[in-house]
């Protein structure tokens, strides 16, 4: 049987989906890089930062592959503003996607909403009964990833700027005027701002409300517990009815957007899957294509059956999470992030029985390192997509810089989980 709260979460992903489609009908992400550009000139350095910076809290809210999707326009225009020589643009448009690139990969472990590996590690505590799985709810979640992916951020950044030591400056102004978006914000922009702050203070309140009825049930007899079992009905129902508002509001309720024109909904169909990128995507069907030949010949498997052999060596619980993030994050590197995640989670799962305490550790470990892979163009869907869609990228710079970032966010993520997570869960117990 599956849970309420976890009900609850799928419709926080649905609503979460579709309102990264009104940021891109609206043209959200070209505001927010205008608003973060100053009006003169601007260095490359403080570009990168602000891109990087900007889509991790972009995707944080809205799915990072659709993130990625609303700043590729952007990185487009910038690109199209650098002057310099041919070597020299094609180090400049490296740097510009792999902040956008890395960006959403960090803002997707944010929030529990921002990437699919998120829900299905939650499926899987289920799935597996973990005893620690109603601790993780959307505010529990936010309460320590938000931190860890403002490191990772400021982290990534970092690397980006060892390895590529931009000292060149951009004419700011110009940059602006081709973003368009001189004039006072829309009501549509408005609209959206406001929709998408209401849904992570509502998202936050539901989630809290359905944890502490999930952890009251849990401190009462058999017998009260069928009496209050209400409670449970009663906040699932009230998310169900939060979703139908949702709704309602995006294709339904009619908005007065533009002075002049005719009231419009917020999300016609059409945009739905609006403006998806063709060549991004070959190379995320690409990588879907590499990991179905590798799970043929069973490698998943094989390398999960190694990692448990090789970790059962080790007493050691943190070598433990930094050999399984490891393995993790290197294999994603070769095929499909959600495939490495299923498979290293089904094998290790014995694991857990021997070492109990950290099994729900492990799991996470691998969730956020198999999503925090920066190498290679086929390791996450947002690689994938980045790397298809900008011209003239530097392959080698690509594999330097994500060489570096791997083992900096494996050893932050594994540090993270190991001291941090543990006491913050602790918390919502």
């Amino acid at each position: 049987m599956i849970h309420a709260d976890k009900i609850q979460l799928a419709f926080f992903f649905l609503i979460s989906y579709l309102l990264s489609r009104v940021f891109v009908r609206f043209e959200l992400p070209k505001r927010l890089v205008w608003w973060l550009i100053e009006e003169k000139h601007i260095t490359i350095s403080k570009l990168s930062w602000f891109i990087i910076f900007g889509t991790t809290l972009l995707s944080m809210l809205i799915a990072n592959v659709v993130t990625l999707m609303t700043m590729i326009p952007v990185l487009d225009l910038i690109q199209k503003q650098y002057k310099g020589s041919a070597q020299n643009e094609s180090r400049f448009g490296t740097l510009m996607i792999l902040s956008a690139v890395w960006g959403a990969n960090i803002g997707g472990i944010g929030m529990l909403t921002g990437t699919t590996t998120n829900g299905i590690l939650v499926a899987l505590y289920e799935a597996y009964k973990f005893p620690i799985s109603s601790q993780f709810t959307f505010l529990s979640w936010m309460t320590w990833a938000l931190p860890l992916s403002l490191i990772l951020c400021v982290g990534g950044w970092l690397v980006l700027m060892l390895v590529f030591n931009p000292k060149s400056r951009m004419e700011g102004g110009e940059l602006r005027s081709e973003l368009c978006c001189e004039g006072p914000i829309s009501r549509g922009e408005k609209i959206s701002i406001i929709l998408a702050v209401i849904f992570i203070v509502s998202a936050t309140l539901l989630s809290t409300g359905m944890s502490l009825v999930n952890a009251y049930q849990t401190r009462i007899g058999a017998d009260e517990y069928q009496a209050f079992n209400w409670l449970q009905d009663a906040m699932l129902i009230l998310s169900i009815v939060w979703t139908l508002a949702f709704l309602y509001i995006l294709f339904i309720h009619k908005f007065k957007l533009q002075e002049g024109q005719p009231r419009g909904i917020l999300l016609p169909k059409e945009y739905i899957l609006h403006d998806l990128p063709r060549k991004g995507l070959l190379w995320i069907v690409a990588g879907g294509a590499i990991t179905l030949v590798l799970v043929a010949l069973k490698v998943p498997k094989a390398v999960a059956e190694v990692a448990v052999r090789w970790i059962t060596n080790e007493r050691s619980e943190f070598l433990l999470l930094l050999i399984v993030g490891a393995i993790a994050t290197f294999t994603t590197e070769l095929m499909s992030n959600t495939v490495i995640q299923i498979a290293m989670f089904v094998s290790l799962f014995p694991l857990t029985k021997v070492y109990p305490d950290i099994g729900w550790q492990t799991m996470l470990v691998i969730t956020l390192t198999s999503g925090c892979a920066f190498m290679s163009p086929i390791a996450t869907p947002s690689n994938g997509l980045g790397f298809g869609c900008v011209k003239k990228i530097s392959l080698r710079h690509m594999l330097t810089a994500g060489l570096l970032m791997n083992i900096f966010s494996l050893l932050a993520i594994t540090s993270w989980v190991n001291y941090v997570v543990p006491v913050v869960l602790s918390w919502f117990a």
